[in-house]
């Protein structure tokens, strides 16, 4: 189910928020929220929202093996985590594995359907931000990500600034 459909919403077609005054954290949202509807609506078919497609990337991409990996990438909560690896386990695209060494593990794999139905959902993923930035020139898609990088690493410093790991230790 799409987030329009959750949340009851119909969608906005002229109706958009007034530009003017919006921080950049109000617009990243609104960017956010734009991309993530669009996808929505493009995972209906299968039976899938963003959220457990973000969650079937992290797996084929190798970025997470378990659900502890998983929520502390995607910042979910182990409750909102475990709903969605059920429903995703019952759709056949996730299996479980309990650890052999430590059975308290349980890893997470793409099962043969989801390996499968992954490259069609990243393309799918594709397109949709294709469509977003429609009217982009390459030179300015190219600042753009160049902006995020810099956001992100801008991030990371402030981060490493609050808690420096071991070796930053006197």
């Amino acid at each position: 189910m799409s987030r329009r459909a959750v949340l009851g919403a119909e969608p906005r077609s002229a109706a958009h928020p007034p530009e003017e005054g919006l921080s950049v954290g109000q617009l990243m949202g609104l960017a956010r929220g734009s991309l993530l509807n669009s996808l929505d609506t493009e995972l209906e078919r299968f039976g899938l929202n963003s959220g457990q497609f973000i969650v079937l990337k992290q797996l084929g991409e190798g970025v997470a093996r378990t659900a502890a990996d998983l929520c502390r990438v995607l910042r979910y909560d182990t409750g909102a985590m475990t709903r969605i690896l059920d429903r995703l386990e019952e759709k056949g695209l996730v299996r479980r594995e309990r650890g052999r060494e430590d059975r308290r593990v349980v890893w997470l794999r793409l099962a043969p359907q989801g390996r499968t139905l992954l490259p069609r959902l990243l393309a799918i993923a594709s397109r949709v931000v294709d469509a977003h930035l429609a009217g982009f020139s390459a030179n300015e898609i190219e600042s753009f990500k160049g902006y995020l990088r810099r956001m992100i690493d801008n991030g990371q410093t402030q981060a490493d600034l609050r808690h420096p790991g071991p070796a930053a230790k006197p």
